[in-house]
């Protein structure tokens, strides 16, 4: 069992290291208790001393990624055991068992072995504990302060009797240690239930009307406010873009058209003086000076309609830091789709996040264009100057040929 002890040490050591306030029910004591009650459904169900180590292993790592992430914990407990594994050098399929009994039990799946059946059953003892009503308290805060909606009390105590109702322990074991406590608790949440909609009951109907009619009231009043300004912000942001992208088109275009005018004055340069240059050998200064000023021109014409590189990847932490835009195809075009996923969601359900990304693809957008337009504003400068420099250059060289 020396792995099993080695997961218990590894298991406090984290929580000491990423310690969480917020962490009401899924704590380092929730994990005590569910490697606890592992042991005393083994010793029922007589199993032998290998897969006792594997059902016990999985126990003191089945939970850890609620250290990490509240909401992919699943994803986060799934690798850090498997790290945690790796770096005991456990053979492939002791690795292979321990990971399947934790994920069958995080993603309730069908159980095909009995450390999954235990793991589930011990990970549950709540559910049968003198202080139910407290750990279930415990779960609701610790759900309200990472996830929102927030749930009411009435609700929660809703969905904990619905819970207990179609709940089954997979071990006759577990039925036998546990079945017994969670059928009192289940009378227990029933009488809480029971004083809530007492509490709730109204007292005088006249009064409950007009407090529902104010309600009401304010609440459409809110809703009208946020619809005008959803609708300002979409306005703002949908014309903002339309702009930036016909911008975009127009540099685009200036700078074809740049390059292709310079072009055409190079090609004739070179074809009716250079290719000539034993009948024109006193042009051939003015030729170089347009031939200069227009590869320059051409030049910086590329370098407004090249597009620019981006790295394509971003970290979560400059994420959530508002560091990064979601929208933007260059920030992302390298991630894995599952990771871009995550951030999208995340991003959809908070609106200043949202409105982050979307103001900063704006930004980004912006800098684009003015980096492009004074490119262009550049481009056309050397191209003015160059054509009248060399209109010059050939006229004075001309008149003093004739002359």
């Amino acid at each position: 069992m020396e792995l099993a002890k080695q997961a218990e040490k590894y298991a406090k050591d984290l929580f000491l290291k990423h310690k969480n306030e917020l962490l009401l029910f899924h704590n380092i004591g929730y994990i005590k208790k569910t490697a606890s009650y592992v042991n005393q459904i083994c010793d029922l169900e007589k199993i032998d001393k290998t897969e006792r180590e594997i059902v016990l292993v999985a126990s003191w790592l089945f939970s850890l990624g609620f250290l990490f992430d509240y909401i992919d914990y699943k994803k986060h407990s799934l690798r850090v055991a498997h790290e945690f594994l790796k770096a005991q050098n456990v053979v492939a399929d002791k690795t292979e068992s321990i990971l399947m009994t934790i994920e069958t039990v995080l993603y309730n799946k069908q159980h095909e072995t009995i450390c999954g059946e235990i793991l589930f059953d011990a990970s549950e003892f709540y559910v049968s504990t003198e202080d139910f009503l407290l750990w279930v308290k415990y779960h609701r805060q610790e759900r309200n302060y990472f996830l929102k909606p927030k749930l009411t009390k009435r609700s929660f105590w809703q969905t904990v009797q619905t819970y207990l109702n179609e709940h089954e322990f997979c071990t006759k074991s577990g039925k036998q240690l546990l079945g017994h406590g969670k059928e009192k608790n289940a009378s227990k949440i029933k009488f809480v239930l029971t004083q809530e909609l007492k509490q709730q009951l109204p007292t005088d109907n006249r009064m409950i009307i007009e407090d529902l009619r104010e309600e009401i009231r304010e609440l459409n009043q809110k809703m009208e406010k946020r619809l005008s300004s959803t609708r300002g912000f979409d306005t703002l942001y949908r014309i903002t873009a339309r702009n930036q992208v016909a911008l975009s088109g127009i540099a685009d275009n200036k700078s074809n058209i740049l390059i292709t005018l310079n072009t055409l004055i190079v090609s004739a340069v070179i074809t009716f003086v250079l290719v000539n240059y034993n009948e024109l050998e006193f042009l051939m200064i003015p030729s170089f000076i347009t031939i200069g000023f227009s590869m320059l021109s051409i030049s910086l014409a590329i370098f407004a309609a090249r597009p620019q590189i981006r790295p394509g990847i971003f970290s979560m932490d400059d994420f959530h830091n508002k560091k990064v835009n979601l929208i933007f195809y260059g920030n992302f075009y390298k991630m894995d789709y599952d990771d871009y996923e995550t951030a999208i969601r995340e991003m959809l359900a908070d609106q200043d996040l949202l409105l982050s990304n979307l103001t900063s693809d704006q930004y980004t957008l912006g800098k684009i264009l003015g980096r492009k337009f004074k490119l262009i504003n550049f481009s056309f400068t050397v191209f003015l100057v160059g054509f009248v420099i060399s209109s010059l250059a050939f006229a004075i060289t001309l008149f003093f040929f004739n002359s």
